[in-house]
């Protein structure tokens, strides 16, 4: 009888113990399962979480001592090759002042930032150099970029992200709706959808953002002038006309 029931209580320890592996085991495959492939080449290194404080309003006014750059990122030195001759600019190339603006165009703050610059651009576009530098930190930004650097070569690069900005939605614009843009901005919707379709800049893309990351951008929008990052609180109309007339060269 002894005999018996040792055996029964054998067979209870040996079912608990496998029951125990398959628990064990069951939450080690589900810890080392692959992370789902991103949608996109350029999607796995443009997390979404990286947009950052919207900038204040243009009419705000700026407090004493907000108009200042970021102490906590170095200058960058040789920052004028940070553009190429094929990108797009507004304002004076010999002024001595370079201003680069990086966004995505699926930013909200981008697109508040956006009718700030635009009215820097309009009044100290004598006085300075300024670029519109796509970031991607949504990966359903891609196409959008893209489309940007398409619009450019038909010089429809501003048009084209003034366009993108005003349909702005969380989901991204598909390529039909970026064909429709650039057929109100008189391109041919079907050549255009075929070169972005195309994605022969999206390799660049990927690269620039790596190149920008790496001089301390983590968020957009981002604003530069002369390679100086600017403080998320000077990101208004007043104080970027008083940093880029402080940045003018000496006569």
């Amino acid at each position: 009888m002894q005999g018996k029931k040792f055996y029964v209580g054998l067979g209870v320890l040996v079912l608990v113990i496998a029951l125990v592996d398959v628990v064990y085991f069951s939450r080690l495959a589900v810890a080392e399962a692959p992370a789902e492939a991103p949608a996109a080449e350029v999607a796995e290194a443009a997390p979404a979480a990286e947009a950052v404080a919207a900038p204040a309003t243009p009419t705000a006014p700026s407090p004493m001592g907000t108009c200042e750059y970021d102490q906590n990122v170095p200058a960058v030195e040789n920052y004028e090759q940070l553009v190429t001759f094929s990108d797009p600019f507004e304002g004076n190339a010999s002024s001595g002042v370079q201003v680069l603006e990086f966004f995505d165009p699926n930013c909200p703050h981008c697109k508040t930032m956006h009718p700030i610059m635009k009215r820097v651009i309009a009044t100290h576009g004598d006085q300075a150099q300024f670029f519109m530098i796509p970031f991607i930190v949504f990966p359903q930004s891609l196409n959008q970029i893209e489309a940007l650097y398409v619009a450019a070569q038909d010089g429809k690069f501003s048009e084209m992200i003034d366009a993108q900005f005003a349909v702005q939605k969380s989901s991204g614009l598909s390529i039909q709706e970026l064909a429709s843009i650039a057929a109100d901005l008189g391109m041919d919707p079907e050549v255009f959808t075929q070169r972005v379709s195309r994605g022969l800049n999206r390799s660049m893309i990927a690269s620039r953002r790596e190149q920008i990351r790496s001089l301390g951008v983590g968020g957009v929008p981002t604003v530069m002038i002369n390679g100086r990052l600017i403080r998320s609180e000077a990101k208004t109309v007043a104080c970027l006309q008083e940093m880029i007339e402080a940045a003018a060269p000496a006569d």
